[in-house]
C-alpha cells in the first residue's frame, strides 16, 4: 500500500499536519494539490481544531516542485502543466486564508514552493538546520511561483525580498530568526515540542477570537488603516455579543475579584 503523502495527528485542539515524501525530500509532485487541499478541509471540517501546525517528514521541510514527475526536458502541451501550477497555487492560497492559526514547524530545508508554504503559514518555527533556498532561476524558472514575491515582500519588504529570489541565496536558520522570517531557532528534536507549547499557547484563546483576530491581521495588510479601523469594528461589535465572550469575561472579573 502507497503510504499517505499528507498526514493528519490530532494533539487536543491542535491539528498536525505532516507533508509525507521524506524518500522524495518531501517534493510536491502531481497529487500534491488534492492531497493539500484534502487535508486542510478534513481539518477545517473538525470544530475541536484551534490551532494547525504545518511540518514535513524526515530532515526536509519541502523540497518545492517534484522536478521528475513535473517537469520534462521534451516539448510538451502546456495546458497540464498550468492546471497544475493553478492547483498549487490554490494550496497557497488556502494556508494564507486558513481561518484558524497554522504555526509552521520547518524541520529542514525548504525550496522555492517549499518555502512558500511556510511564508503563507501565521509565522514559523524553525529547527537549527532550516533554510530557505530559492533556486527556481537555476533551472530555467521564474522566481514568481506560488506566490513567492508576494509573500516575501510581505515579510521582507521590496529590497530583501528582490535579493533573495534575484540571487538564489540561502537563508539560513538564525539568518532567517534576524530577518523575522521565524519567530525561534531550536534544536532539531526540541522542534515538534517547541511548535506543540507554542500551538497550545494559542488553542487555549478563544477560538472565535483568534479567527477575527486573524481576519483582521490579513485585511489590514491589504487596505488603508481607515478601512481596517472599520473591518475590525463590526468583527469586534460581533464578539462582545458572543455567549464565549460573556462566560470569559464573567470568569476573569470573578478571578480578579476573589
Amino acid at each position: 500500500m502507497t503510504a499517505k503523502e499528507v498526514l493528519i495527528e490530532k494533539q487536543g485542539a491542535v491539528a498536525i499536519v505532516t507533508i509525507n515524501r521524506p524518500d522524495k525530500r518531501n517534493a510536491q509532485g502531481v497529487n500534491f494539490t488534492q492531497n493539500m487541499l484534502s487535508a486542510f478541509d478534513e481539518v477545517e471540517s473538525d470544530p475541536d481544531v484551534n490551532v494547525v501546525i504545518l511540518t514535513g517528514a524526515g530532515s526536509v521541510f519541502g523540497g518545492g516542485g517534484d522536478v521528475f514527475e513535473i517537469m520534462s526536458t521534451e516539448p510538451v502541451d502546456p495546458e497540464p502543466e498550468f492546471e497544475l501550477i493553478r492547483g498549487y497555487n490554490k494550496v497557497i492560497s488556502r494556508i494564507y486564508h486558513f481561518d484558524r492559526p497554522i504555526i509552521a514547524a520547518v524541520n529542514g530545508p525548504a525550496v522555492g514552493g517549499g518555502v512558500c508554504l511556510a511564508l503563507a503559514c501565521d509565522f514559523a518555527i524553525a529547527a537549527e538546520q532550516a533554510q530557505y533556498f530559492f533556486a527556481f532561476a537555476r533551472i530555467g524558472l521564474s522566481g514568481a511561483d506560488m506566490g513567492a514575491p508576494f509573500l516575501l515582500q510581505k515579510h521582507l519588504g521590496s529590497a530583501r525580498a528582490s535579493y533573495y529570489i534575484l540571487t538564489g541565496e540561502t537563508i539560513d536558520a538564525n539568518e532567517g530568526k534576524a530577518l523575522g522570517l521565524f519567530v525561534d531557532v531550536v534544536k532539531q528534536d526540541q522542534l515538534r515540542a517547541a511548535a506543540s507549547r507554542l500551538a497550545e499557547s494559542i488553542a487555549v484563546q478563544s477560538r472565535r477570537g483568534t479567527t477575527m483576530a486573524k481576519l483582521s491581521l490579513r485585511r489590514s495588510l491589504e487596505t488603508h488603516l481607515d478601512a481596517a479601523l472599520e473591518y475590525e469594528a463590526y468583527l469586534q461589535s460581533f464578539a462582545f455579543q458572543s455567549q464565549e465572550h460573556k462566560e470569559r469575561l464573567g470568569q476573569f472579573i470573578s478571578r480578579r475579584s476573589s
